[in-house]
């Protein structure tokens, strides 16, 4: 995927923001450490990408009703969460946006009980806003990081192979009996 998108860059971004949005945020806030991407370009790509994304998953629950069993969702859970996003559908869609196990099956049924669009674009833009920037900024946090760690692993890693060739040495110096140093016996007659 990394290498799709050094190649096609933002071109690449608009549909794997519009599948996976966050685990995209993650990975090109840390390419924006290594300035492969504008933080800007991608925020606004990854933010619009998910909103593209909420409205295809309401869309699959408002005309696919019939298919909702292929995606998980029974009669019963739809009753469910019928009550519940009659109620709180605000809630109800920022539990599923923001909690992976049941974001997929939580949009659909917002589609399937037909929670007015604009409502449901509202929370779902609103939401998509925030969490993209958190997402960019941890992975811009972690690309600093990374790029920090490996400096310092540099150093780690050449220090630890000089001292490891100081062994090695010793240790052949010990098996064949090389002197390095030798001291002459002292006449003290």
């Amino acid at each position: 995927m990394i290498h799709l998108l050094l190649t096609y860059r933002y071109l690449i971004l608009i549909p794997i923001a519009i599948i996976e949005g966050p685990i995209l945020t993650v990975i090109c806030g840390f390419l924006v450490t290594l300035k492969v991407f504008n933080p800007l370009w991608v925020y606004v790509i990854v933010v619009l990408g998910d909103i593209v994304g909420d409205g295809g998953i309401y869309y699959i629950g408002y005309e696919g009703k019939r298919f909702l069993k292929y995606f998980g969702v029974t009669e019963e859970k739809l009753e469910k969460a019928k009550l519940y996003f009659q109620d709180n559908h605000k809630k109800a869609i920022a539990m599923s946006k923001l909690v992976h196990g049941i974001g997929f099956t939580g949009l659909v049924a917002a589609g399937a009980l037909h929670v007015p669009y604009k409502k449901y674009f509202k929370t779902c833009a609103l939401i998509s806003i925030f969490q993209s920037l958190i997402l960019l900024i941890i992975g811009i946090l972690f690309g600093h990081a990374y790029t920090q760690i490996g400096k310092y692993l540099n150093y780690y890693a050449a220090g630890v192979s000089v001292l490891g060739l100081i062994v090695l040495l010793i240790i052949v110096m010990k098996k064949y009996k090389v002197n390095i140093v030798t001291i002459p016996p002292s006449d003290k007659n």
